[in-house]
C-alpha cells in the first residue's frame, strides 16, 4: 500500500489506538488523504468519519470507485 510502508496484504496492519477514536482520526493518523478515501467500515459496516471504532475492530479503507 502507497501509505504505509509496513502494510501487509495477507495480514493486514495491527494498530492501537487510544479508547474512542473515530474514523477520521484513524485516517488521519494512517496519513491517507481524505480525497483518496471511499468509504471505511469496522466489523463489515460502513462507518461515518465521526463514528468511534469498536474496540478490537476489524476496519477497512476504500478507496473511491469511479466508473459506470
Amino acid at each position: 500500500m502507497k501509505y504505509l510502508s509496513d502494510y501487509d496484504h495477507d495480514q493486514g496492519l495491527v494498530l492501537e489506538l487510544p479508547d474512542h477514536t473515530d474514523a477520521a482520526a484513524l485516517i488521519d493518523y494512517l496519513g491517507i488523504p481524505k480525497s483518496r478515501v471511499g468509504m471505511v467500515s469496522a466489523n463489515g459496516q460502513q462507518v461515518k468519519p465521526d463514528d468511534i471504532l469498536p474496540e478490537n475492530a476489524i476496519v477497512k479503507v476504500f478507496q473511491p470507485i469511479f466508473g459506470g
